[in-house]
């Protein structure tokens, strides 16, 4: 599993973990989904396209995941 791979599993869980509205009995908490979620970004580096740093660094994790599925807004025309 590549990191962009992995970063879109753990975007997807925690933002399906916060839908539900509980806390987890079993598994990654909140605070453990966004640990990993910084350590990719940091393994990324520059290597990551600038959109995909940009929403990362601003914690902007739905439209990260909207980016990874080449759903972003910011690379459609405008017409």
């Amino acid at each position: 599993m590549t990191n962009t791979e992995e970063l879109h599993k753990v975007l997807t869980d925690m933002m399906t973990l916060i839908a539900t509205g509980s806390a987890p009995t079993e598994g990654p908490s909140i605070a453990d989904y966004l640990q990993r979620i910084d350590e990719i970004k940091n393994e990324l580096g520059q290597e990551a396209p600038k959109m995909l740093q940009h929403y990362l660094e601003k914690r902007s994790y739905a439209k990260a995941i909207d980016f990874l599925e080449d759903r972003d807004e910011t690379i459609a025309p405008n017409c």
